[in-house]
């Protein structure tokens, strides 16, 4: 039996991923509090923020990919 195990140690310290958690529920409420509601299809976008995959300024513009924004 094949089991997938992932073997890569996080590039940034669990401190530094709790803050960029911490970041993103920030921003969405933010948003939420001005009437942008948060979709699901830009969870996988914030996961690979908070571990440390993407920088913030990789967020938006990746958003605007996905959702063929120019």
């Amino acid at each position: 039996m094949n089991v997938a195990v992932k073997c890569e140690r996080p590039k940034i310290s669990a401190e530094e991923m709790a803050w960029r958690r911490e970041m993103v529920e920030d921003a969405v409420h933010s948003n939420a509090m001005e009437g942008v509601r948060h979709g699901s299809d830009v969870d996988p976008i914030f996961e690979a923020f908070i571990n440390g995959e993407i920088e913030a300024t990789d967020i938006l513009v990746r958003i605007k990919k996905l959702r063929n924004i120019a």
